[in-house]
């Protein structure tokens, strides 16, 4: 029985520091696409992911760009958003908004509606129902 506990111990211990070691590989990982997005001129728009009532809400911090511009893809389980970003000021091309979002729930994609107003771009979309609730009668 010792001997059990031992080994699971050993083997518990081995997957923690497998799991780590993932963790930081993809963090790694992560770091040098941020680096090479930064090369390519590609910003990351702070952004908000939350749920209300029936309905996923993410918007994406975006001055700068034309709501024209705008180039909105999703699916069930993701939202992926590019623009062009210019200064303000100058109205000049100085990079590209990219932003590729896992989505915490699957969404209705033909429900997705988008706005763009004073450099915020807020996406609407209706949550996928897994199942409902039957009355039993």
């Amino acid at each position: 029985m010792a001997y059990r506990r031992a080994l699971w111990k050993i083997m518990l211990d081995e997957f923690k520091r497998i799991e780590q070691e993932l963790r930081n590989l993809e963090e790694e990982f992560y770091m040098r696409i941020k680096g090479l997005e930064a090369m390519r001129g590609c910003i990351t728009p702070l952004h908000n992911v939350y749920e209300s009532g029936d309905e996923l809400i993410v918007t994406a911090d975006m001055p700068g760009t034309d709501k024209e511009e705008i180039d909105l893809t999703v699916g069930e389980d993701y939202l992926k958003i590019e623009a062009p970003c210019r200064s303000p000021a100058r109205k000049i091309r100085e990079g590209k908004y990219m932003l590729h979002v896992r989505l915490p729930v699957e969404i209705e994609p033909e429900s997705v509606r988008a706005r763009y107003k004073d450099g915020v771009l807020e996406v609407i979309a209706k949550k996928k129902i897994r199942g409902i609730k039957i009355k039993v009668e």
